[in-house]
């Protein structure tokens, strides 16, 4: 009870101080990476409308729309599966996120106080901060490939990883792997280690027969997702060549074999320059330390390079992760933006050990060694934050009008009125998650690239009225533009560029409709994952 106590206090600090940083980058404005956030919100909502085994029927991995699923139906006698409810879930699973990420620390580490230091560093990094409050999964797919990684660290007394750490990693990584594709390279590598600990002496067969256990548990999620689609789909890789597909129809990217072979590494850096630095300036440190011991004088600093041991193994495993997602890359097999967001378990490794060491360091040098540390460390955060403005990186708007037109649509239409919303471009997303009508709501094309261009019947009030009549549509969201207004007159309300209008009757939009039928109105579409840039 002595250490369950102690832990408990550090696993509450860290979640506190997570929700501090999720609490300031909100206050900052933050509140979406891109329009996946809002695409997997809405499926989500549709999902927990109508459930299904696969919730997407596309590449998408089912189980963050289980959960958010699950979670809006439990919360629906209580609250409806907003927007702001999608964003508070995320804002708790970034928390628990950073949970993990500290009991990954302890395991790594065996050492309090600098597991303390690396899981604190490793929640308030910009991309981390970011994640923890965004409606995607890939922090907490991350989280949980770490506690996967750091439970196959085998501790300084024993022969092997521990058996019982083993099964709970596998498990992680079952989560993980039916939530991102990118944790699907740890997990083999996870398999192959486990197996190899398995064989080694000086332990029980018990804790082999759990150790061999836990390399297949770890497979179970790639191989019930490749069996799924051989039998919804006819086809076990039929995920990959709908991703290979999109990319395709997306056209010839301008880089070139070694430019995408080197894509993730240079990701990064570019992303989170200040960690690298702090990494090269700890290297430095521990070169200058050894050196010192090596020539018998006295040591301003402690031996780091002996500290930095035990992330020898999950660094390894996060190298051969990004290896593989560079490969796939170059194949056209891998995510078509934010590469950065697929590295993530290699920068919250990176975070740790830099927290990790950088604590290590202090608590063991001279007085003068610590001053000459943190005038170091303070450098490195001057330079990162003077070199982050002119990185080159991926800008996105928040779809702030979208959704405001989309909340506006909750307050002046009733609940069952069907809703007609334009897609000029994939803002439409989030104009659905905030008006959370699964079933009601309806996007009037698809912009899906491997799809035939289909023209907006918004863009001429002939085609929106024969849109409306066909679709029985009561209200109207789009931009605001003649065309819309021309058809269905002033607006109830606007957000920004966007309106809301209420639909002429089906008879009136059907005499407003040309008779020859020369143009059809679009099929409707709902969002389609991998068509989010």
């Amino acid at each position: 009870m002595a250490s369950a106590a102690p832990f408990a206090r550090d696993l509450a600090l860290v979640a506190l101080a997570k929700a501090a940083v999720s609490a300031l980058v909100l206050a900052l404005g933050f509140r979406a990476v891109s329009d996946d956030d809002f695409a997997r919100v809405v499926l989500a909502q549709a999902w927990a409308h109508a459930p299904r085994l696969d919730p997407t029927g596309t590449s998408w991995l089912p189980a963050p729309f289980w959960l958010h699923g699950a979670l809006f139906r439990a919360l629906g006698p209580v609250l409806a599966p907003t927007l702001e409810v999608a964003r508070g879930v995320a804002f708790a699973l970034g928390v628990a996120s950073a949970a993990l990420v500290y009991i990954s620390a302890r395991w790594i580490t065996g050492d309090r106080r600098a597991a303390l230091a690396g899981a604190l560093l490793a929640g308030a990094f910009p991309w981390s901060a970011c994640l923890g409050v965004a409606t995607v999964p890939e922090l907490p797919t991350a989280a949980l490939s770490l506690v996967a990684v750091a439970s196959l660290v085998t501790p300084p007394a024993g022969p092997a990883p521990p058996p019982g750490r083993a099964l709970l990693g596998a498990l992680a990584l079952v989560l993980a792997t039916l939530s991102r594709y990118e944790p699907w390279p740890v997990a083999a590598a996870f398999a192959a280690m486990a197996l190899l600990a398995a064989a080694r002496l000086g332990q029980s067969r018990a804790a082999q027969a759990k150790l061999a256990l836990a390399a297949l548990a770890a497979l179970a999620g790639p191989a019930a997702w490749i069996a799924w689609n051989r039998v919804a789909h006819g086809e076990a890789l039929h995920f990959l060549a709908r991703v290979a597909s999109y990319r395709s129809a997306l056209g010839p990217g301008d880089d070139g074999t070694l430019l995408r072979l080197f894509a993730y590494p240079a990701a990064m850096v570019r992303e989170e320059p200040e960690l690298f630095l702090s990494s090269l300036a700890l290297a430095l440190i521990a070169w200058r330390a050894r050196r010192g011991a090596a020539s018998g004088s006295a040591r301003p600093f402690p031996p780091l390079l002996r500290a930095a041991r035990p992330y020898a193994l999950p660094g390894a495993v996060a190298a051969f992760q990004i290896a593989a997602l560079s490969l796939a890359l170059v194949r056209d097999g891998a995510p078509t933006h934010h590469p950065e967001r697929a590295t993530l378990l290699a920068l919250l490794l990176l975070a740790l050990a830099v927290g990790d060491l950088s604590a290590r360091a202090f608590r063991g040098a001279s007085a003068g060694a610590r001053r000459a540390l943190g005038g170091a460390l303070l450098a490195v955060l001057c330079v990162g934050v003077f070199f982050r403005p002119h990185l080159r990186r991926e800008h996105f708007n928040p779809r702030t009008d979208e959704v405001a037109i989309g909340r506006a649509a909750v307050e002046l239409t009733p609940p069952s009125a069907p809703v007609l919303v334009e897609v000029a471009d994939y803002g439409h997303l989030a104009a659905l998650a905030a008006l959370a009508r699964p079933g009601g709501a309806h996007p009037d094309r698809s912009i899906d690239p491997r799809d035939p261009p289909v023209r907006s019947s918004f863009d001429d009030p002939a085609s929106l009225a024969r849109r409306v009549a066909g679709l029985g549509a009561a209200y109207l969201i789009g931009r605001v533009r003649p065309p819309a207004i021309a058809f269905a007159g002033p607006p109830l309300a606007t957000r920004g560029a966007w309106g809301l209008w209420a639909a002429p009757s089906a008879a009136g939009a059907l005499r407003a409709a040309p008779e020859d039928g020369s143009r059809r109105p679009a099929p409707p579409a709902g969002p389609s994952p991998e068509e989010a840039p």
